[in-house]
């Protein structure tokens, strides 16, 4: 493990917790709206509302990062990352071409079931 790996883990807690206090947030925001708490508390409620989500996120973002095992256990997951040989771009395009190429041929293969069973069904039942 690289110190690298240390900073990269520590940068992926902050953008998750950053992920789950905008979440936090907008759930907050939909049921304030939802019980009208929102209008009831006009000027409390979205400052309460946004500490609350920032509480939430720092939360979990503390939860993850304090468990040793879970840390090791992410840290050897990033080091594991490092081994990964990535495909080229050209390499990325050309199979990206085939997965477009199979998908538009099951697509048209699953439209023409589909109208023949709509025909065969059409007459059978008229």
């Amino acid at each position: 493990m690289k110190k690298d790996d240390a900073f990269y883990l520590r940068l992926a807690y902050v953008i998750f917790a950053g992920l789950v206090a905008f979440t936090s947030y907008k759930a907050l925001e939909t049921i304030g709206v939802q019980t009208g708490f929102s209008e009831k508390f006009d000027e409390l409620f979205q400052p309460a509302s946004l500490i609350v989500a920032l509480l939430i996120g720092a939360g979990t973002s503390l939860f993850l990062s304090r468990d040793k095992e879970r840390h090791e256990y992410f840290l050897a997951s990033v080091g594991e990352l490092r081994k990964v040989t990535w495909p080229s771009f050209p390499d990325t395009r050309r199979m990206t071409i085939v997965v477009c190429v199979v998908v538009g041929i099951f697509a048209a293969i699953l439209a023409a079931f589909d109208l023949i069973w709509a025909e065969l069904l059409g007459i059978i039942l008229t």
